[in-house]
């Protein structure tokens, strides 16, 4: 089977190399790329503990001057993944909620009577689903949301990945995020390949993910927010 996945890299070729090693054809088409902004500012005082929705975020601290002041905190992730990219980076309290953003807040809130005093330093992008710092401070933890990436989107598909899409040559298309799904819908219009989408096999992370294309393709939609259960519903439905 063939498959074309659409998230930014490392990402998107991780996912790639994972579908190539079970016996599939993966074309990589990142529809976003991630532009880092300076966070030099960020500074450790004052912070109880680390919260991280995403692997880039991750990555892009752990270039930080101050890494292993950061390392000594104890870390919050909103997935395995994450939680396993930290760890990786070299923090060794590590939580996973193997979930959303409202699990993330859940797990901090359950864990508030063993952090010391301040705030919760969350370094996310600029664009993001959830509000973690509102879900917090409802139940009284202080946290403050730093912003060390936006994603934008790239111009254009490559010329091989337009001519297989108007040849239906892909037997899914993969979607991870909101903003992928809506990139990706802008990029095939741009394309002039609207005639496209209704025949469209299309593989979501979540129904948040799925919206954009729900109303154009058919979208499918993983059991759980995660890789694993994505890859199984797209191998199973194909």
């Amino acid at each position: 089977m063939r498959f074309l996945v659409t998230r930014p890299q490392p990402d998107c070729r991780r996912t790639a190399e994972r579908l190539r090693a079970l016996g599939h054809v993966a074309d990589e088409a990142p529809v976003l790329k991630t532009v880092e902004v300076d966070s030099a500012e960020i500074g450790v005082e004052g912070m109880s503990a680390l919260a991280f929705s995403s692997r880039r975020a991750v990555a892009i601290l752990s270039a930080h001057s101050r890494i292993d002041d950061f390392r000594k905190l104890p870390v919050f992730t909103v997935g395995d993944a994450t939680a396993l990219a930290c760890r990786e980076a070299g923090f060794t309290k590590v939580h996973s909620a193997n979930g959303n953003i409202d699990a993330l807040a859940q797990l901090i809130l359950d864990h508030r009577s063993g952090l010391s005093s301040g705030e919760v330093l969350y370094p996310a992008a600029e664009d993001r689903s959830g509000d973690l710092e509102g879900l917090l401070a409802a139940g009284g933890v202080s946290c403050r949301t730093v912003v060390v990436y936006r994603m934008e989107a790239v111009a254009r598909l490559s010329s091989t990945v337009v001519d297989s899409l108007n040849g239906n040559a892909f037997d899914g298309v993969l979607i991870y995020s909101r903003r992928t799904a809506e990139a990706f819908l802008a990029l095939v219009r741009s394309h002039g390949l609207d005639h496209i989408l209704s025949g469209l096999p299309v593989y979501a992370l979540s129904r948040q993910s799925a919206e954009p294309l729900s109303e154009a393709s058919q979208v499918r939609v993983a059991a759980a927010p995660n890789e694993t259960s994505l890859l199984d519903l797209a191998l199973t439905q194909c």
